[in-house]
């Protein structure tokens, strides 16, 4: 299920951090507990598991369709208003409670240092795709994917697309996800294929900044085209390709169905 959130700014304030991924997902997972309580504490403590790997399946994307200026690690609006899109799998374990949490909904997203406080204008479900094993896609968050170092065992890549085990990893993510939700089983993925479609642009984004625990995440923007199967190409759709899909990473929208 996947959902188009028309938020608008609700005070005076129009300037928040350029960082604002964690308290959007801060703000879903608190919509959610509302929702159904005891689904959120297990879906933040658990989540759905594959071999002691844990997958949130929900995803969202970057605000769109807004004008706005960028000044050093802040983000001005120039408009009112803006649209999120929030995607979630397994689709019928949301839909009894998800859709009326959001409208109307008052919030604020920022630091100690500006915040901007927004209200839920509309909530719009989003019509499902027809999914197929060939598909194009566009990332709407970048998609964050990364590897142990072969030379050191304690520090972790931030993979580019370009590098030679993306493909291999984004595909073995799926493959993850979708064993963490359904009865495991095998692919045959001596047929399966990515291909980008566009110039990667990177993002670093900051999870958590300037508080204790601040991580930085490295992350792509690209469109690309997947061949892979239909439940894999729909559990990218909805759940999120890549890693930490949660915080806001790997949230895409269909260019083209291939076949």
């Amino acid at each position: 299920m996947r959902f188009k959130i028309n938020i608008e700014i609700n005070g005076e304030s129009t300037i928040m951090p350029i960082n604002y991924q964690y308290e959007f997902s801060s703000w879903i997972y608190k919509l959610i507990r509302e929702g159904n309580p005891a689904f959120a504490e297990w879906l933040h403590t658990h989540g759905y598991t594959n071999e002691k790997k844990q997958f949130k399946l929900f995803t969202f994307s970057n605000l769109s369709g807004f004008r706005y200026k960028v000044d050093g690690d802040r983000i001005k609006f120039l408009s009112n208003s803006a649209d999120l899109v929030i995607s979630f799998y397994p689709i019928e374990l949301i839909e009894t409670f998800v859709l009326g949490l959001f409208k109307s909904q008052e919030f604020s997203i920022g630091d100690k240092y500006s915040k901007v406080e927004f209200v839920v204008k509309t909530v719009e479900r989003l019509p499902e795709p027809v999914v197929t094993d060939q598909m194009s896609f566009k990332l709407i968050s970048p998609i964050h994917i990364t590897q142990k170092n072969p030379f050191n065992e304690n520090k972790v890549d931030h993979l580019n697309p370009m590098h030679k085990d993306f493909e291999k990893l984004f595909i073995s993510n799926l493959i993850e996800k979708y064993n963490a939700y359904n009865e495991a089983r095998d692919f045959d993925i001596s047929s399966f294929s990515l291909k980008i479609l566009s110039e990667p642009i990177q993002r670093l984004i900051k999870i958590k900044a300037d508080k204790p625990g601040e991580t930085k995440l490295t992350g792509y923007l690209f469109d690309f085209e997947l061949h892979s199967t239909t439940e894999l190409n729909k559990i990218g759709y909805y759940a999120g390709f890549g890693k930490s899909n949660s915080l806001g990473f790997g949230c895409g929208e269909v260019k083209i169905n291939l076949k």
